[in-house]
């Protein structure tokens, strides 16, 4: 009963108290908002939407370009190297690669970027080639007969009659035969003709084809199998555009590359095929690298060589070329590398 005299006399009250309350405070109305909106009327907002962001690819993605084909920058790439190349191939292929890399044909448990492969030999100029003989030449250039050796009388007395049948004396101390010359030729001894003789017949000299010339320099490598290629033919060459660490990475890549090999060469002991290395390190904008990760084979014997042999070849020649001002500009102080070490 209790309850029920409270709830029907809190009802009464809040009858009789409700119009005192101030609610149209409360309601979110205000008297000025036509006012307001009249002066806003002439005042428009314009909202661009702008489209997501694409995808960009890797901007450091270096690609060794064919040091044989000529160079041609390319359209448009996200490659850079040590000198602009389109990507070419010498066939056609039948399926077009997404990223405009050319067909190559290696190894499909290798990952590469590599396109062409070579020796260390030093480049070479071919032989300049032998011009050909023209009607004159032909006619001016004779083999002459051998002259004869011309000896006159040798001695400190000499006598001779005017006739043709008189007496003629010498006394001499030459043990030289003579043919009664009146002056010293020099010649052959079974020579036949004083003067030197008629002209023979010219060999008539035919141009030599000019040999090959040994190209520019190709590193020697193990190359991916790619079998999807590019609609350009053409020597074979790879998109890239230069840059002046991509001429500092080619560099880089020669000096460990020549480095390895010496020393896998020098060695004596055995290295099972196949074996490979994968070394993760740093370079400093002073040149000097740092050694982050190794990936040896599981052989400890093995692996005890080759991992001294690979960081061997990055370490030995430190420190590298210093990092120009624009190189420290764009890329910091030092980047992230990791080379693959194929023995085969």
């Amino acid at each position: 009963m209790i309850g029920v005299v409270c709830t029907v006399l809190f009802h009464i009250l809040l009858v009789l108290v409700a119009p005192l309350l101030p609610v149209d405070r409360l309601s979110g109305s205000h008297s000025n908002l036509d006012a307001i909106a009249a002066a806003k009327k002439d005042k428009t907002f314009d909202i661009e939407l702008a489209p997501p962001p694409e995808a960009q690819p890797d901007p450091l993605k270096f690609v060794e370009t064919n040091p044989d084909a000529p160079a041609n920058e390319p359209d448009k790439t996200a490659n850079f190297s040590n000198r602009n190349q389109q990507s070419a191939q010498e066939v056609a292929a039948k399926e077009k690669d997404p990223e405009n890399r050319p067909s190559v044909k290696g190894q499909d448990d290798i990952k590469s970027s590599a396109i062409v492969t070579g020796d260390h030999a030093t480049p070479q100029d071919g032989a300049a080639a032998t011009p050909p003989t023209t009607e004159t030449q032909t006619q001016t250039q004779a083999a002459q007969q051998a002259r004869a050796e011309q000896v006159p009388l040798s001695g400190t007395d000499k006598n001779e009659g005017k006739s043709e049948d008189g007496m003629a004396s010498n006394i001499s101390k030459s043990q030289t035969d003579s043919n009664n010359a009146n002056e010293l030729l020099e010649g052959a001894k079974t020579g036949k003709d004083a003067t030197g003789g008629a002209l023979s017949l010219a060999q008539t000299n035919r141009p030599q084809p000019k040999p090959r010339p040994k190209l520019a320099r190709a590193r020697q490598n193990i190359l991916s199998n790619q079998t999807a290629g590019t609609t350009n033919v053409g020597v074979l060459g790879q998109d890239a555009r230069w840059s002046e660490y991509g001429d500092y990475l080619n560099e880089l890549i020669e000096i460990i590359d020549s480095e390895w090999h010496g020393l896998v060469d020098n060695y004596q002991g055995h290295i099972p095929s196949g074996t490979h290395v994968i070394v993760t390190f740093k370079i400093s904008a002073e040149g000097i690298p740092s050694i982050l990760r190794l990936e040896l084979p599981p052989d400890k014997t093995t692996a005890s060589v080759v991992n001294g042999q690979c960081q061997t070849a990055i370490t030995a020649r430190q420190p590298y070329r210093k990092w120009t001002p624009q190189m420290i500009a764009v890329l910091g102080t030092e980047q992230t590398l990791t080379f693959g070490f194929y023995y085969y």
